[in-house]
């Protein structure tokens, strides 16, 4: 009931069967995902994470009608959290945890707590920022990761200038990372420079 009545109350609905938190707005799909270790035993271990994503199939409609061919995924971005900035674990015995565990049951309170304060103050605003055709552009761009797909997201957003940047970004870190990146990926940004730049 921590995460549940608050959660709901603002639209999501929870899949007791996958352990997933879910949101349709404005077109994209938010999910909160519950994963659990798979060493959980009984009054042992009751440990947990969470990871947060945001997908829409609008972009594969796009990608189906631009390239004749779904995208791989239709996602827009997505975190465990303890990759999403400020997120915190529980301090238990003096100690910052680095998960949930909730089979101390003088501890579930404060760990629940901790938790709900992540999703709502923390969780919450990352799937929103991502629900953005532009926002999530940007933070692909900053990973330096699959900027062909930054490139799809701005020009859905109506972002020409941005795109052609995006794509102008991968090609730079192709150069300074070869090995770091996919030569699929190469592929890709240079079919957009063609086909939306002439290039």
């Amino acid at each position: 009931m921590t995460l549940f009545e608050p959660l709901t109350q603002i639209g999501f609905t929870f899949s007791k069967s996958t352990l997933i938190f879910k949101r349709k707005i404005n077109g994209f799909v938010q999910t909160i995902n519950f994963q659990l270790n798979r060493y959980n035993q009984e009054y042992v271990c009751a440990e947990f994470w969470t990871s947060f994503g945001v997908s829409s199939n609008v972009y594969s409609k796009w990608h189906k009608e631009e390239f004749c061919e779904k995208p791989i995924n239709d996602s827009l971005g997505g975190a465990m959290d303890w990759n999403i900035k400020g997120w915190e674990f529980p301090i238990i015995d003096n100690k910052r945890e680095l998960h949930f565990q909730i089979i101390d049951e003088n501890e579930r309170e404060n760990v629940m707590t901790v938790l709900k304060k992540n999703f709502l103050n923390i969780g919450i605003p990352y799937l929103d920022r991502l629900s953005n055709w532009e926002n999530a552009a940007n933070e692909i761009v900053e990973s330096e990761c699959s900027h062909y797909k930054a490139c799809d997201f701005f020009l859905i957003a109506g972002l020409r200038d941005k795109a052609l940047w995006a794509l102008e970004q991968g090609l730079d870190c192709w150069e300074r990372k070869p090995k770091g990146s996919f030569p699929e990926d190469r592929d890709k940004i240079k079919i957009r420079l063609k086909k939306y730049f002439g290039k």
